[in-house]
Parts: structure tokens; C-alpha cells; sequence
């Protein structure tokens, strides 16, 4: 939650773009773990999609989706897993995803 509230998941969701495995690995995983802490805190707490909501607005989604197609297969499954945490267990979120080829 950390990485949320000091203001660091815009860079954190650039460096999913990284040209780098390592760094898009270690990416992922932040994301991943966020995104099953809104999951967690959608039972506990009032504002229960707000990370999920985040993750949308800033630009998550389409460096996830284009990580499905990664040689790693741990990004991979980081990003799967992140796109379906996302989507479950909540309110509908408004999307509009416009994919750069």
C-alpha cells in the first residue's frame, strides 16, 4: 500500500514497459500484490475497488495485457493473474483501453 499512498504507482506501471525482463518481473509482482490487496481490503474497508480503480486509471491494463504474450513465464502468470484480480469482486469499472502497436 505503500507504493499507492507515497505517490508511486505511476512509475511503477512505466516500468512494466521496461525493456528489461528483470525489471517488468519485479514490476508485475508490485502490481500482482496490490492488486490482491484490493481484493483483501474490498471485504474490510469502504472504499473497496479504489486500488482496482487506480490501476485502470493510470494506465495499468494494456502493459498487463501486452505481458500476456511475454517469453517469461512468470510474467505470465503475474499478469493473468493481476488482469483477473482487477476484474473480479466489485463494482463495475468504466474501462476505455486503447492499445499502442
Amino acid at each position: 500500500m505503500r507504493v499507492v499512498e507515497s505517490g508511486a504507482l505511476p512509475l511503477v506501471i512505466t516500468l512494466l514497459r521496461s525493456a528489461k525482463i528483470i525489471i517488468q518481473e519485479q514490476a508485475v509482482g508490485v502490481i500482482r500484490n496490490l492488486s490482491v490487496n484490493s481484493l483483501i481490503f474490498h471485504f474490510f474497508s469502504d472504499s473497496k475497488a479504489e486500488i482496482r480503480i487506480r490501476l485502470v486509471n493510470e494506465g495499468a491494463l494494456p502493459p498487463l495485457i501486452a505481458m500476456l504474450r511475454s517469453p517469461n513465464e512468470g510474467i505470465q502468470e503475474n499478469a493473468v493473474v493481476t488482469v483477473r484480480n482487477i476484474s473480479v469482486n466489485g463494482p463495475l469499472l468504466p474501462v476505455s483501453i486503447h492499445f499502442q502497436r
